[in-house]
């Protein structure tokens, strides 16, 4: 098992150089931004997989009570969820996971929520970007209306824009970021809509800050 500090840095690392890319985009939002996060080019990766699911886990001690399931919206919390329960088992503290469809399935159990935890059960929603918290808090409500009680939020890169997080925590308590866009080289320095706030708590790579390296312009989903 990899030591949590180095485990973060080499995350760090794998996302400043396959996930992020910089140059003009159109967020999901319909915001514009100079740089971008695709996280599935590192949550889909063997190591990178391996890696998200190790930080995520160890970042719900940092909540008050520890959850019975995590979950998400498809498609990016997917890769996580199945990283962290797969490695929960592992570590002999096991939760269950379950994923929040956009929409409910058309056929068959017609779900919207596959494999919904049971009434009353402790939950922590997780997404790969945070950009609006537009996602990740319709994941919250599908728990909320499935009788869960979400107890955290996560995030692997909090963009630091458009009030993501205020938007999460004036739904959820304990909201807690992976990396927030200050951990990232020339990212820290971009212009933003709005910019986030420094009286937040820090993430949990900003512990050990390492430098990074930046990759060629796309666009696509951000929320």
């Amino acid at each position: 098992m990899i030591d949590t500090q180095a485990g973060t840095r080499r995350l760090r690392d794998l996302l400043a150089t396959r996930a992020r890319r910089t140059g003009e985009v159109t967020l999901s939002t319909g915001a514009k931004s100079n740089f971008y996060f695709d996280c599935k080019l590192v949550t889909l990766d063997a190591e990178g997989a391996y890696l998200a699911g190790q930080a995520f886990l160890d970042a719900l001690d940092r909540l008050p009570e520890r959850p019975d399931a995590v979950g998400g919206r498809t498609l990016g919390a997917d890769p996580i969820v199945s990283a962290m329960i797969v490695l929960s088992h592992v570590r002999d503290c096991p939760i269950q996971g379950f994923y929040v469809r956009q929409q409910p399935k058309s056929h068959g159990t017609k779900r919207l929520i596959e494999n919904p935890p049971a009434q009353g059960a402790k939950v922590v929603i997780v997404d790969d970007v945070v950009t609006s918290g537009g996602s990740l808090l319709q994941a919250v409500k599908a728990a909320r209306e499935a009788g869960c009680r979400v107890v955290g939020a996560m995030a692997l890169v909090d963009r630091g824009e458009q009030d993501g997080t205020a938007n999460i925590r004036r739904e959820v308590e304990h909201f807690i970021p992976i990396f927030r866009r200050s951990d990232f080289e020339d990212t820290a320095d971009a212009p933003v809509d709005r910019a986030a706030t420094r009286s937040e708590p820090p993430s949990i790579s900003e512990a050990a800050p390492f430098a990074a390296s930046a990759h060629e312009p796309s666009a696509l989903k951000d929320s």
